[in-house]
């Protein structure tokens, strides 16, 4: 997710551009949305959302990760949209969104029983004709 969609006003963004300067990275708030959308990623394998509401979980973690990093006071509805998606990311990991479709995934390949002792390599070797 590229940082411009935090949505921040230019004064938000100063302010936590400014408190993020302590972690020494090149571009803080992106890195921040990097591993949100890593998480987000990791917690909802498996099951198909839809860009949006992946959109949403990222922005929240990213948000909330960002003000408590910056050590910069967080606005409520910041913490509220961070405790909401926790939750629904935390459900979504246990199995309990029976309504979400399950990812489409391909079948395991096996051999399908041919085993056996018969030489599985054709051409020119000896013994054989």
């Amino acid at each position: 997710m590229d940082k411009s969609l935090l949505m921040l006003t230019d004064a938000r963004a100063a302010q936590l551009a400014k408190g993020l300067a302590n972690l020494k990275v090149a571009d803080p708030l992106q890195m921040l949305c990097d591993e949100a959308a890593a998480d987000v990623a990791r917690l909802t394998t498996g099951y198909m959302l839809d860009p949006l509401s992946v959109q949403r979980f990222i922005r929240a973690l990213a948000m909330y990760q960002a003000y408590m990093r910056a050590q910069v006071p967080t606005p409520a509805d910041v913490k509220g949209d961070h405790e909401s998606a926790s939750k629904e990311l935390s459900e979504i990991a246990q199995g309990k969104r029976p309504n979400l479709p399950k990812a489409a995934t391909s079948p395991v390949r096996t051999n399908g029983g041919r085993w056996g002792s018969n030489c599985k390599v054709t051409g020119r070797i000896p013994g054989q004709i």
